[in-house]
C-alpha cells in the first residue's frame, strides 16, 4: 500500500511539472508558432518546420479522422464534452517524447513524431472525443484517479476505436506498441501474456487503478503488453456485446465498469475469463 501511495505522489509531482510545461509550450507557439485553423482543428506548428502544403495536408487528415471517429461512435452525441467543438493540436519541438491529451482538452504531440510519421494522433483524438459531460478522469484529483480510474478501459477504448477506425477507413495509424493493428492485437496480446511479467500485467486489466510501472523507468517493459491487452479486451467487449456497451461505459464517469456489468449481465471477472479463453483458442 505504501508503494502505491508513493507512486501516486510521484505522479502528482510529475503532472504538476507537466502543467507548467504546457503553459511554456503554449507561450512558445504564440511567439514562434504557425497556427492553422480549419474545420474542427486548430493546429500549431513551429515556424519554418514544414511548408504550407504539408501543414494543410496534416490538418486535413486530422479533420478526416475526427469526422470518421464521430460518425463511428454515432456522434456528435449529447454525452460528449467536446461535442462539435474544435480540438487544438500542438506539435512541440525539443526533447519531448510522449504524446498526451491535457486536462483542458488540448493534444500535445512531439514534432519529431510528426516528422517521422510516428504520431499517435488518432489515439489522442479519441481520448478527447470520448470525454463525458458527466466528468472525466483528467479533471479529477490525480491521487484519486491513480487508485480508482479503470485505466485499462480508458486507454483500451481509445486504442480499440483508433485501430478499428483506421482499419475500416485506411487512414494512417501508428503502431507504437507493435500490436499488429486491428487484425493482430489479439494474438500479440496472447503472446505477450506468456512473458515473465504477463500474469502481473493481466491483474491490472478489468479492474480499477493505475499500474505504477507505466509511470516509472521500466515503462518500456510493461506498456506494450498493458496497452495491447487493454485494447484486445475492449475489442472483445465491443464485438461480443455491442459498441453501445463500451460507449455507455465510457460516458458513465466513475461507473464505467459497473455500467458494462449491468449491460452484459456479467461480472468483470466473468467477462475477463471469456476474453482470455477466446484469445487462447488456436
Amino acid at each position: 500500500m505504501k508503494s502505491k501511495i508513493f507512486s501516486a505522489l510521484l505522479l502528482v509531482i510529475s503532472l504538476s511539472c507537466s502543467s507548467d510545461k504546457e503553459t511554456a509550450r503554449r507561450d512558445f507557439f504564440k511567439a514562434k508558432g504557425i497556427e492553422i485553423t480549419k474545420g474542427r482543428v486548430i493546429a500549431w506548428f513551429p515556424k519554418d518546420s514544414l511548408d504550407a502544403m504539408r501543414m494543410n495536408a496534416i490538418v486535413d487528415t486530422l479533420n478526416r479522422g475526427i469526422d470518421l471517429a464521430d460518425r463511428f461512435i454515432d456522434g456528435p452525441a449529447d454525452w460528449q464534452l467536446f461535442k462539435n467543438k474544435k480540438i487544438t493540436y500542438y506539435f512541440c519541438p525539443g526533447k519531448f517524447f510522449v504524446s498526451y491529451a491535457s486536462k483542458s482538452g488540448d493534444i500535445f504531440i512531439p514534432f519529431l513524431r510528426l516528422k517521422n510519421n510516428t504520431s499517435p494522433w488518432l489515439h489522442e483524438t479519441m481520448h478527447i472525443l470520448l470525454r463525458s459531460i458527466k466528468g472525466n478522469w483528467n479533471n479529477n484529483t490525480q491521487v484519486y484517479s491513480y487508485f480508482y480510474m479503470p485505466q485499462w478501459f480508458v486507454e483500451g477504448a481509445a486504442e480499440y476505436l483508433a485501430v478499428k477506425i483506421s482499419h475500416d477507413n485506411k487512414i494512417p495509424k501508428v503502431d507504437l506498441f507493435k500490436s499488429g493493428g486491428y487484425t493482430g492485437v489479439d494474438s500479440v496480446c496472447q503472446k505477450n501474456l506468456q512473458k515473465e511479467n504477463g500474469a502481473y500485467i493481466l491483474k491490472y486489466i478489468g479492474t480499477t487503478g493505475a499500474m505504477r510501472e507505466l509511470a516509472g523507468e521500466h515503462r518500456a517493459d510493461y506498456a506494450p503488453t498493458y496497452y495491447n491487452c487493454s485494447c484486445s479486451f475492449t475489442k472483445y467487449l465491443a464485438e461480443s456485446y455491442g459498441l453501445k456497451t463500451i460507449l455507455e461505459g465510457i460516458s458513465a464517469f466513475e461507473q464505467e465498469q459497473e455500467t458494462i456489468e449491468r449491460l452484459t449481465h456479467k461480472s468483470m471477472n466473468q467477462l475477463k475469463e471469456e476474453w482470455v479463453n477466446q484469445i487462447n483458442q488456436p
